[in-house]
């Protein structure tokens, strides 16, 4: 590969990695049909780019992270007593954790157990029926107050679907970012929210989960992925910020169904 090659996807990683579309899938099609890239190293390229965004959403969030995880009550994160209230940062560092738990359980086997033998089909009709359900939320929400969602749900409960449902985002071409955004808005969360934390828990998850893949793929390192990891951080960071500011301005409703119809577009694509 050129270093103009590098570059170019890296600046793609960067910009899809946010928004409903599988980002690895993307990378995958384009190292393999335009840059003549074997099929294994260029899975194992998308796989590293994802540290380049990693670091974007840490960048992003830093301040927020920090606070976080700073004012979080250590004796209260696997408190599970009914009818007691935690305070935002301990209730944030448990939903986190929580979701990143059952991200790992449950998308470990899908991982390694379908990657070979999922078929187009399969993603394509989950794509159309999480779009066909998200744009019967927006439905559903046009009634609701704005200041009924503009708290965030950080319950257990939450946590546990979100986990389970970015677990199977380790079946190729299921969007991470797509498929937690869309569970948080299903459960009442409005779309800043919905993306903060999705991007909040995509540091943790993406971590574990690249370090895992990579020690066991036996990835074989470039110099030049480097510039590559740079740009996807440089577009990431940009282009977070820039959806961050689209959805504080977008009504809830909307949001889920262009949001719905993008999915069924891409999906049918």
């Amino acid at each position: 590969m050129e270093i103009i090659e590098f570059i170019v996807i890296g600046i793609l990683q960067g910009i899809f990695e946010w928004l409903p579309v599988s980002s690895q899938g993307i990378s995958v099609v384009v190292l393999t049909n335009f840059f003549k890239v074997s099929a294994q190293n260029a899975l194992d390229m998308s796989i590293f780019l994802h540290f380049g965004t990693l670091l974007a959403a840490f960048v992003y969030f830093f301040d927020e992270i920090k606070d976080i995880f700073s004012k979080t009550k250590i004796k209260d994160l696997f408190n599970f007593k009914k009818n007691i209230k935690f305070d935002y940062a301990t209730s944030s560092s448990r939903f986190i954790i929580i979701s990143v738990f059952f991200t790992v359980l449950i998308g470990t086997p899908i991982y390694f157990l379908l990657r070979n033998s999922i078929t187009a089909f399969q993603i394509t009709t989950l794509t159309i029926a999480i779009g066909v359900l998200l744009i019967l939320t927006g439905v559903m929400q046009i009634k609701i107050k704005q200041a009924e969602k503009l708290i965030p749900n950080l319950k257990a409960s939450n946590a546990f679907f979100i986990g389970i449902a970015q677990g199977f985002s380790a079946i190729p071409g299921i969007s991470r970012s797509g498929i937690t955004t869309s569970t948080m808005l299903f459960q009442g969360f409005n779309p800043t929210n919905a993306f903060k934390y999705s991007f909040l828990i995509s540091i943790p998850t993406i971590l574990i989960a690249e370090l895992g893949i990579l020690l066991l793929t036996g990835f074989s390192f470039s110099p030049l992925i480097l510039v590559s990891v740079l740009f996807a951080f440089i577009f990431g960071y940009i282009t977070i910020g820039i959806l961050m500011k689209i959805a504080q301005k977008l009504d809830f409703s909307y949001f889920c169904f262009i949001l719905g119809i993008a999915y069924i577009l891409i999906a049918l694509i």
